[in-house]
């Protein structure tokens, strides 16, 4: 096995396509088909299903493809880090984050690392907790802002805690509910519900509070990756939401409020995770000692 085949492997499992990925390979396609058919026969099992006009990973495929993956993220981490060492110069930081650290207290932390290393560049990229896990594999963001959660998907990332975050449903501030004491889980079955895309985290802890009463569990009519959006529906329609308390404090003017619930609601424990052994910058590991201190004087949030 060498890292051309793993190229090739990893471009035919992006583009789906042999075609489209020689001519972005700058190869032959008969060159690419040999090089994967080599991974292959070393591997003993095939990677992809051949169909007519395209390829589809089989199920060692999409097994595959996340160490793939990890080796030229970290190929990319070494070369980072050589480079520094090198040149002196201070990379680029792309943060991960969930809307509860966007709406917090990160940008005025971004703010005070880019006073002390002037000559970097910051990137935020916002997202849920299943999205940001997949951008930490593919090498997107340096580390993540997001759920921590004991889920063996995530059993390949490190996650550090650092703060707890009360869930609550919510909805608009006129609201039938909304006036309403101790309001069961049944009475939240009469209205539709809005969820954030892929936080599946979230709608796991929704849905085991409904299973525990042997109630059905609701269906999201409406998922958005946009929490802002989320709010705006909200606001201009009878949806109920399950977010955390934090997420609805913004300085913006919000009519959303938490409903009075009859029953006690999870706690949800957030934090950093990242690659194991992933290699940071100086000026990365001063944003992340910034984050720890500033969330052990604010737990919780």
């Amino acid at each position: 096995m060498n890292l051309n085949q793993l190229r090739f492997f990893l471009s035919i499992a992006e583009t789906g396509s042999v075609t489209r990925s020689a001519e972005l390979l700058h190869l032959s396609q008969p060159a690419l088909t040999r090089g994967i058919r080599q991974l292959e026969e070393e591997l003993g099992v095939s990677l992809f299903q051949r169909l007519p006009r395209a390829m589809r990973l089989t199920r060692f495929g999409t097994s595959f493809l996340r160490h793939a993956q990890s080796v030229f993220v970290q190929l990319e981490n070494a070369q980072a880090e050589l480079q520094h060492l090198s040149q002196r110069t201070e990379d680029e930081i792309v943060i991960g984050s969930g809307p509860t650290w966007t709406m917090g207290g990160l940008a005025e932390i971004v703010g005070s690392v880019l006073r002390t290393y002037p000559n970097i560049s910051i990137k935020v990229r916002t997202g849920y907790d299943q999205q940001l896990a997949d951008m930490l594999r593919s090498g997107e963001v340096d580390f993540a802002l997001t759920d921590i959660s004991r889920d063996p998907d995530k059993d390949d990332l490190s996650q550090e805690p650092l703060i707890h975050c009360q869930y609550v449903v919510a909805c608009r501030n006129d609201h039938p509910l909304a006036g309403e004491k101790n309001v069961s889980l049944e009475r939240l079955l009469a209205f539709p519900w809005a969820m954030p895309d892929r936080a599946l985290s979230a709608y796991d802890r929704l849905a085991g509070l409904f299973r525990a009463e042997s109630l059905p569990v609701p269906l999201p009519l409406l998922q958005s990756t946009s929490f802002n959006f989320i709010l705006r529906l909200l606001e201009t329609s009878d949806a109920l939401s399950f977010v955390v308390e934090s997420s609805l404090q913004t300085p913006y003017q919000n009519p959303i409020v938490a409903v009075d619930m009859e029953v006690p609601l999870p706690t949800r424990h957030a934090g950093i995770v990242m690659r194991p052994d992933s290699w940071i910058s100086p000026a990365t590991e001063a944003l992340i000692d910034q984050l720890r201190t500033h969330c052990k004087q604010n737990p919780i949030q």
